[in-house]
């Protein structure tokens, strides 16, 4: 039985992204043809290129589905661009998560959200990971298991 990552990202990205990341990104995410140039990951060493947070799908190694979806954000920046908002869930096999986390650092440089934009769920344990984008890179951060009986009360 082989093991798998869960990657959630949400995000956004500058309104003004250039044409040639906007078009790979969209085929990233399974929306369009393949563009001639990629600069995503180094798909050399992985073999060859393959839309890495495409979804639509039903998942194969959690629950629900894998889904990926840009749009134009529901705000306007303070400079009158209106961002784009991503949000991707992907299923990525242990043999491919070293390439599909070389996307997610590409996605990240773009990206502008500072702080939270994810997490990584390991299908081999309960282990979670969160996504912490800085301005220096990202991070990931352990999730620690802290418990602690809690007594509600509750009145009607």
């Amino acid at each position: 039985m082989s093991d798998y990552h869960d990657l959630f990202l949400a995000l956004e990205l500058p309104g003004d992204l250039p044409a040639a990341e906007l078009a790979e990104l969209r085929w990233l995410l399974g929306e369009t043809e393949q563009p001639a140039e990629l600069t995503s990951a180094d798909w050399e060493s992985w073999g060859y290129p393959w839309p890495v947070l495409a979804g639509n799908t039903p998942s194969h190694g959690f629950d629900g589905t894998d889904v990926s979806l840009l749009l134009p954000a529901n705000r306007v920046y303070p400079d009158g661009g209106t961002p784009w908002a991503l949000t991707v869930r992907v299923c990525i096999h242990e043999d491919e998560f070293g390439m599909a986390m070389e996307v997610v650092e590409w996605l990240l440089r773009l990206a502008t959200t500072e702080g939270w934009v994810g997490f990584l769920r390991y299908s081999g344990s309960d282990e979670v990971q969160h996504l912490v984008r800085h301005r220096d890179g990202f991070d990931l951060l352990d999730v620690r298991t802290a418990r602690r009986d809690l007594a509600l009360s509750r009145s009607f």
